[in-house]
């Protein structure tokens, strides 16, 4: 059993996942009365292999564990491909994984690209470092529900204003119900995501003070793309929130989300290839690794 779990890779429940997409997408091509039960096996099968490699991965890690970008990335991969899963199940009919099992698969791709060195760890910097993961985590998770929710109520009010039937079989959730989710999606993205940056600028003063590793400086990219990602998420939750009574206020909404959702994507990759001393380890101090990309 252990060494199944441990030869379990990224590819395994990545090619799962990708096979319960190309599933979803044949809804739009032909019925089958098999498909639905194809789509929620591998569907869970990607799911548990990606539940095993994260256990893995935390028994097996030195340092406090999923604390490296390449676990970040995985876990908000994670929590989005259990979503699926049961939104599936609970409503076969509704198409949702056309919507999260790309972001879900552009995760794991981010994951991929990015670093499997543990963040540099100390007493004070694991608890900082948790809560500034923690509200990060849960603002991306938002961002990817209310530019989903927000997906399906632009293609829903666009069939709905030329009369058009649903497809059989392809049905989606009612606008009121996709308003309220884009919306408190909305405006729980903007809340975590300020408590998340807050808190990541608290670690900083923490690693600063305590002389543990060369301190981010404040106008590091990574310091300027989450200000500015939490500089629109806010902007965006405020001007839902006084449009809310105007008749296209469900559709400024739906537009703010799938932007913010750009927004993400964006500080994503600028994290990704930008140069940054965010979360350089204590033995591979900046400079250092500035001279060895040169």
């Amino acid at each position: 059993m252990i060494e199944f779990v441990s030869g379990i890779s990224v590819v395994c429940f990545a090619a799962s996942y990708l096979v319960a997409l190309a599933c979803e997408a044949s809804r739009l091509l032909f019925r089958s009365g098999v498909r639905g039960a194809a789509m929620i096996a591998f569907a869970a099968a990607g799911l548990f292999a990606h539940t095993l490699f994260l256990l893995w991965r935390a028994a097996n890690e030195h340092a406090v564990p999923l604390s490296s970008a390449f676990d970040w990335y995985l876990l908000v991969a994670w929590l989005l491909a259990g979503g699926y899963l049961w939104l599936t199940i609970s409503n076969p009919k509704t198409p949702v994984g056309l919507f999260m099992l790309p972001l879900v698969l552009g995760l794991i791709g981010a994951a991929h690209l990015s670093s499997r060195e543990p963040f540099p760890q100390s007493p004070a910097t694991q608890v900082w470092g948790a809560i500034h993961g923690i509200f990060n985590l849960a603002a991306s998770v938002a961002v990817a529900i209310g530019a989903i929710s927000a997906a399906m109520w632009l293609i829903q009010a666009a069939r709905l204003a030329r009369k058009q039937a649903p497809t059989q079989g392809f049905r989606m959730p009612s606008l009121e119900k996709l308003t309220a989710t884009t919306s408190r999606s909305l405006g729980l993205a903007a809340w975590t995501a300020s408590a998340g940056f807050i808190s990541g600028l608290v670690l900083n003063a923490v690693n600063r003070r305590q002389g543990l590793l060369e301190t981010v400086p404040w106008d590091d990219p990574v310091v300027l793309r989450m200000a500015a990602l939490v500089a629109w998420l806010v902007a965006a939750a405020l001007v839902s929130r006084s449009i809310a009574r105007r008749p296209n206020a469900a559709r400024v909404t739906a537009w703010l989300s799938l932007v913010s959702l750009g927004v993400l994507t964006f500080s994503i990759l600028w994290g990704l290839f930008g140069a940054t001393r965010h979360g350089v380890p204590p033995s591979r101090p900046a400079a250092i690794v500035g001279e060895a990309s040169q």
